[in-house]
């Protein structure tokens, strides 16, 4: 089975190399056909070519370079098309690069995805789940973001902001159609207003978002005012009439 890794990149250059190694035993062990898609938004750590050197190395590995940082929400979305283009896989995961999600749990929610879900959330928030790797302010704003789009738009997925999630070709096909208005993080709650409306399934699947421990957060206090604001915007939008047919 082809799975499609979708992995944004902006100054992980001391990451991506081990994020890569703890990826690479589920290729064998698990029977997956893992297929590494890095998205690199012009990172000035020298990030892309680190990368490029591993695709030069291994086939699995690829490559998608923009120019300068165009934001979270639209890599996945160039990722997911270019995955279509070049990969064929028949689920998606999407995850960050800087080893806070454990790789380790690809496997589950890729299960969870063939299993019979269209979204499998990797979920912090679920018996199970823990995120020990936000401290201090981001903990308290992890659980007001969360409590703010559960309340304002209904949805029913415990953990709203996490990255951390599989997909199946329905549930890309859905956001790839729908007219998204994000480009940072509130893109993770977006894509789940998304599904939520268009009737896709969703599971969480439990994992302990982990402590960074090189490079640093790309999280800005202005991202977070202006998910707040965001989220209020949302609930007015109708996503339904972007639905695929078929």
């Amino acid at each position: 089975m082809r799975v499609a890794v979708i992995l944004p990149t902006y100054n992980e250059r001391e990451n991506v190399g081990r994020l890569f190694e703890r990826l690479e035993p589920l290729r064998s062990e698990q029977g997956m056909d893992l297929q590494l898609l890095f998205v690199d938004d012009g990172s000035p750590d020298g990030t892309g070519a680190e990368i490029g050197k591993l695709a030069r190395e291994h086939a699995h590995v690829h490559l998608l370079e923009r120019e300068g940082k165009l934001g979270l929400g639209t890599a996945y979305l160039d990722g997911f098309r270019r995955a279509i283009e070049t990969i064929d896989p028949a689920v998606f995961v999407q995850m960050d690069s800087d080893l806070q999600h454990p790789p380790e749990k690809v496997k589950p929610l890729v299960e969870a995805v063939t299993g019979g879900a269209d979204v499998a959330v990797g979920s912090r928030y679920v018996p199970g789940g823990s995120f020990e790797g936000l401290k201090g302010s981001r903990k308290l704003v992890s659980k007001g973001a969360n409590w703010l789009a559960r309340s304002v738009l209904g949805l029913s997925v415990h953990d709203t902001t996490t990255g951390f999630k599989a997909l199946d070709r329905r549930a890309v096909e859905t956001l790839l159609a729908a007219r998204m208005h994000s480009s940072g993080f509130i893109f993770q709650v977006e894509s789940l207003y998304v599904f939520k409306q268009n009737g896709l399934r969703m599971v969480e699947v439990p994992f302990v978002f982990e402590l960074r421990e090189r490079g640093e957060s790309k999280m800005s206090e202005k991202e977070v005012w202006e998910f707040f604001r965001s989220v209020l915007a949302m609930r007015l939008r109708d996503y339904r009439q972007t639905r695929p047919e078929g």
